[in-house]
C-alpha cells in the first residue's frame, strides 16, 4: 500500500484545505500506478505549529510542506521512471490544493520498503507469494 505522510505547518489546515489535499495526493499516487492503487492510498495530515517548527536553528520558521511516501519497493520497478512521476505528481497535489507558493520550497521523499521488511495483516509480503 501506498503511504502518504504529509508534515506542514498547522496554519495552513483549515477545515477546506484537507479534502482537497487528500484528493489530490490520491489522484497524484493514481495517475502514476493506476485506478487499482486507489482504494489502497493511505494519507495522514500531520499539521504542526509554525512555532514548534526550526530551520537553521530558529524556532518559528515553517519549511514547506514535505510528503513522504513510502510502499513496496517492487511498486517503483511497476512502472517506468515511477519515482521522478510521483515527485512531480506529489508537489502539483500540494500545489493543487494550497497555492503556488508552496512549490519552491515543497519537499518529497521516496522510500521504497523491501517485501521481506513489509508486512500487511502480520504476515510478511514476502511469504504472501
Amino acid at each position: 500500500m501506498p503511504h502518504c505522510t504529509v508534515t506542514l505547518a498547522e496554519e495552513l489546515l483549515d477545515g477546506t484545505v484537507e479534502e482537497r489535499l487528500v484528493g489530490a495526493l490520491t489522484d497524484a499516487v493514481v495517475s502514476v500506478y493506476g485506478d487499482w492503487a486507489r482504494p489502497l492510498v493511505v494519507i495522514a495530515l500531520n499539521g504542526v505549529p509554525t512555532a514548534r517548527f526550526a530551520v537553521g536553528g530558529r524556532l518559528g520558521t515553517a519549511p514547506g510542506p514535505a510528503v513522504h511516501l513510502h510502499s513496496r519497493a517492487g511498486l517503483f520497478e511497476q512502472v517506468p521512471d515511477a519515482a521522478s512521476r510521483l515527485a512531480a505528481a506529489l508537489t502539483d497535489a500540494l500545489v493543487l490544493a494550497l497555492g503556488e507558493h508552496v512549490r519552491p520550497d515543497a519537499a518529497v521523499t521516496l522510500t521504497g520498503v523491501p517485501d521481506d521488511r513489509s508486512a500487511v495483516g502480520g504476515e510478511l509480503f514476502a511469504a504472501r507469494r
